[in-house]
């Protein structure tokens, strides 16, 4: 695993834009305190106007089970719990300040179409929260803008063909590249200090063999099931998409570790039907 590692830290380091806001590292650094401020996190997320907007967008979506509409940052941080206004405030900048152009802007687009239906999937999953189950599946390519940019001509075509391919496809790219938009994105998930078993859950989404690799450990386990099962129901959703044997029986080893009630999956769907094609998910930074 070694060489994969060093071309991914290579590929990263030379093709990262992007600081980490400094409203998130204080953020964090609240949070991180014994006994948090909710007036000062209150103020951090509505420090910048248009982290803001982002973050109530997302907050309005399925990833909280509130019925009123969230209006402002103060609500939130009295609605929800702390774990979840970070996870929620995360997502929302990184859905909005990594992507470059319209086809990176695209690859975000399909892991936060995964996000709602994960988010909806973890109702039924006792060691994973909405927002958990929403970073996993929004993450999940986010290693193939970054392989994008270094091989522009080449890489499209070979992260397009594992979403109706997602193991064959995926040997393909380790063969070709000697490493893959896993280990990059499992790179940037710790430079941006995300829950390490949100990243580690990332390393293992196109391994067949992931449930006996992470046996040891539950959450991991389920966060990996949750974000195969959700991008096989946004193909389901997606009537571009190509429904193949393969991609049915990735679902299923997804399926066989989470055992959903079948009004679940049906859950999800509306999820990404509902919110799939909101413009506010993610945009293209500047």
């Amino acid at each position: 695993m070694q060489e994969p590692l060093k071309i991914a830290a290579y590929i990263l380091k030379k093709h990262n834009r992007t600081d980490i806001p400094t409203e998130l590292l204080e953020l964090k650094a609240e949070l991180e305190k014994k006994f948090p401020n909710t007036v000062t996190v209150a103020n951090l997320i509505s420090h910048n106007p248009e982290m803001l907007a982002n973050f109530l967008s997302l907050a309005n979506t399925n990833l909280t089970r509130e019925k009123a509409k969230i209006k402002d940052a103060k609500v939130a941080v009295n609605l929800l719990g702390l774990d979840e206004i970070y996870n929620l405030f995360l997502s929302s900048i990184l859905s909005h300040v990594l992507a470059q152009d319209a086809y990176e802007q695209s690859i975000l687009m399909y892991g936060a179409k995964a996000g709602l239906a994960a988010a909806e999937l973890s109702y039924w999953v006792f060691d994973v929260s909405r927002t958990e189950a929403y970073i996993a599946a929004l993450l999940q390519n986010v290693g193939a803008i970054y392989l994008y940019r270094e091989f522009p001509n080449r890489y499209p075509t070979i992260i397009e063909n594992q979403k109706t391919n997602p193991l064959t496809a995926y040997n393909k790219e380790l063969e070709q590249f000697r490493t893959s938009h896993v280990f990059v994105t499992a790179l940037l998930g710790k430079k941006w200090e995300i829950d390490p078993n949100i990243f580690k859950a990332l390393l293992f989404h196109h391994d067949s063999d992931f449930a006996v690799k992470t046996a040891a450990k539950s959450q991991i386990r389920h966060l990996v099931a949750l974000t195969i099962v959700s991008n096989y129901i946004v193909s389901v959703c997606d009537d571009e998409q190509y429904i193949t044997q393969e991609l049915k029986d990735y679902r299923d080893l997804g399926k066989q570790i989470l055992e959903l009630p079948d009004n679940a999956y049906n859950a999800a769907i509306s999820a990404v039907k509902k919110w799939g094609e909101s413009g506010s998910l993610v945009s293209a930074s500047h």
